[in-house]
C-alpha cells in the first residue's frame, strides 16, 4: 500500500513544538531555554503522508546543567610595605593583580643575571616627575633575581609557591598557574572570534589585554606584520579586549644584552608586547625562566617562552 509523500513533520522537545523542523531528514542546533530543569526530557518526532498515513517515534534523554566558571570579580588590595593600592580580579579560584607591581626598594641602570636589579621604564629617575609617573602607570621592572628574592626557582609542579618580591600573602605565579589562567579564558567562553566568525581556541591574549579603544600608542601594531590583521589580535578593535579584567599592558622589557651598532635598544617592544615572570625554571636550563608573553599582532598567550634571568620584566 502506498503511503504517499511526507507532507507534515512535527518535532516536540519536552512537549513543545520546534517550528524550525518542517522536513526530514533535518539538522538543527537546539538551545535549551534558561529555565530548563535537569532530568528526563522526551523528544517526539511524527510524520504524516499526503495519503493520510502517519508514523511517530520518541526517545527520552537525560539533561544536566553544566556551569561555566564564575564571571570576573574585581577588588583591591594594599601592599603594607609602601601603601600602594592595587586593583585585583578573581577568575575562578585564582586571584590576580590587575596592575603591575610598583614595589621599588632601589633603582638600577646596569644589568646583571646574578644580582637583583630594579628598574623604571626607560630608566627615568624615580625622583623625577617622569619617573614617578612611569612607575605609577607601568609598574616596576625586575630581573629574575629581584623577582625571586633569593629563592630557588621551581623545577616541578608540586614545589611550594615562591613569594619573591610580592606583597605578603601573594606569590610569583608558576608556569602551571599561568596556564590555568589561559584555561579559564577557554572555559569561560572568552576566547576571541576569528575572521571566519568562529571561536579560535588559540586566541587567549585578547581577553587578557587591556582595552585601549582611544589610545593609538598602546597595543600598537608593529610597522611590519605578517599577513592580514586579524580580529583575534589585541591590537585590532581594542575596545573588545579585556573580557577577564586582567588588564595586561604592552610595556615591553628591558634588554639584558644589546648592541646599539646593530640597531639594538635597551628598552624593547614597548607598546607592542607584554611579558611577566613565572617562578618556573625554563627548559633552556639554569639561569633561564619560563616567561609569559603576548603581542599586539598575535592571538596567542604564550606560557612557554624562555628568557635569561638578566632581562627586566614585570
Amino acid at each position: 500500500m502506498s503511503v504517499g509523500e511526507i507532507e507534515k513533520v512535527v518535532l516536540k522537545v519536552g512537549g513543545i513544538v520546534v517550528p524550525e523542523v518542517t522536513d526530514v531528514p533535518f539538522e538543527i542546533e537546539y538551545t535549551f531555554p534558561a529555565e530548563q530543569v535537569e532530568g528526563e526530557l522526551k523528544l517526539e518526532l511524527s510524520v504524516e503522508g499526503d495519503a493520510g498515513a502517519t508514523a511517530s517515534t520518541e526517545v527520552t534523554v537525560t539533561t544536566y546543567r553544566k556551569e561555566g566558571p564564575a564571571a570576573p570579580v574585581e577588588g583591591t588590595m594594599t601592599d603594607a610595605r609602601d601603601g600602594n593600592v592595587y586593583k585585583t580580579v578573581k577568575l575562578a579560584d585564582q586571584v590576580w593583580m590587575a596592575e603591575n607591581l610598583r614595589y621599588l626598594p632601589e633603582q638600577h641602570d646596569d644589568v646583571s643575571d646574578t644580582e637583583p636589579r630594579y628598574y623604571i621604564w626607560s630608566d627615568y629617575d624615580k625622583d623625577t616627575q617622569l619617573g614617578a609617573e612611569a612607575l605609577k602607570v607601568y609598574g616596576a621592572f625586575y630581573n629574575w633575581k629581584a623577582a625571586l628574592q633569593g629563592e630557588e626557582p621551581q623545577t616541578s609542579a608540586d614545589q611550594a609557591p615562591i613569594r619573591g618580591v610580592c606583597p605578603e600573602g601573594w606569590h610569583i605565579p608558576s608556569q602551571a598557574e599561568w596556564q590555568q589562567l589561559a584555561q579559564y579564558v577557554l572555559d569561560a567562553d572568552m576566547a576571541a572570534v576569528g575572521s571566519n566568525g568562529e571561536v579560535d581556541e588559540t586566541a587567549i591574549a585578547k581577553a587578557l589585554a587591556m582595552d585601549y579603544p582611544d589610545d593609538e600608542l598602546m597595543w600598537n601594531l608593529p610597522s611590519m606584520i605578517e599577513g592580514d590583521p586579524q580580529p583575534t589580535w589585541p591590537g585590532i578593535d581594542k575596545s573588545k579586549n579585556n573580557a577577564t579584567k586582567f588588564s595586561g599592558i604592552p610595556i615591553g622589557f628591558r634588554s639584558y644584552s644589546f648592541n646599539p651598532a646593530d640597531g639594538g635598544v635597551q628598552w624593547d617592544h614597548a607598546s607592542y608586547s607584554a611579558g611577566w615572570w613565572s617562578s618556573t625554571q625554563g627548559v633552556m636550563g639554569e639561569g633561564y625562566c619560563a616567561v609569559v608573553r603576548m603581542w599586539s599582532d598575535n592571538q596567542r598567550f604564550a606560557t612557554d617562552s624562555n628568557f635569561i634571568g638578566g632581562v627586566g620584566l614585570t
